[in-house]
């Protein structure tokens, strides 16, 4: 997929992604679905916009390789977090809602499935296409569908974008190690870029 940082950009607003050393909001934040060592020493927090291009290039481009050198030999615990910009009005929301729904029926690993197929729809989402990758999985595909129709978990999804407010998330995807961000460029290919420095910031941390 051949999308530059320039085009994230105009496409997601995604302003001030410079690197910024994370702080701890006020509140605690909704528990977010977690993958590789729940207590690995290394954190990878990455606040996604499921209507973001760039977020689905990280999402099928860039999670697989990190899950193969950090999270399957337990290196890393890696977390997702909802922040709708919203780049679309509806589907932002939507189909956080529907992931969420995934999340609190069948827990982690049904969501890392569901969040990962359900950008081959990004562009032409559908809740028929909601509903259709939510039935490969051990959920209640109807029951994922309206949670997406009724916009069941807004405020779970909302309190996330607060949280990630909280900690300088200003655009998706925004990628934190540790608390630190990484930084994104305009340089050529988005998904090489974002491994390359992904990679290069947990490598860092884990020294």
């Amino acid at each position: 997929m051949r999308l530059t940082r320039r085009a994230v950009l105009g496409a997601t607003a995604a302003t001030g992604l410079g690197s910024v050393a994370g702080c701890l909001g006020s509140e605690d934040p909704p528990e977010p679905p977690v993958a590789g060592d729940p207590d690995a020493d290394v954190t990878v927090t990455v606040y996604e916009d499921f209507a973001c291009p760039a977020c689905g290039a990280f999402k099928q481009n860039v999670v697989p390789v990190l899950e193969e050198d950090y999270l399957e030999p337990g290196q890393v615990r890696y977390e997702h977090r909802d922040f709708p910009l919203p780049v679309d009005s509806i589907w932002s929301w939507a189909v956080a809602s529907a992931a969420r729904e995934v999340f609190e029926e069948g827990g982690n690993e049904p969501f890392w499935s569901f969040s990962s197929e359900i950008y081959d729809y990004l562009g032409s989402y559908s809740y028929d296409a909601i509903e259709s990758v939510a039935d490969g999985l051990d959920v209640d595909a109807a029951a994922v569908r309206d949670a997406a129709e009724d916009d069941a978990h807004r405020s779970t999804i909302e309190a996330d974008h607060d949280y990630g407010d909280s900690n300088g998330v200003r655009g998706t995807p925004t990628v934190l190690v540790d608390g630190d961000q990484v930084e994104f460029v305009d340089d050529g290919e988005f998904a090489e870029m974002a491994l390359e420095r992904t990679s290069a910031a947990i490598e860092d941390a884990l020294e």
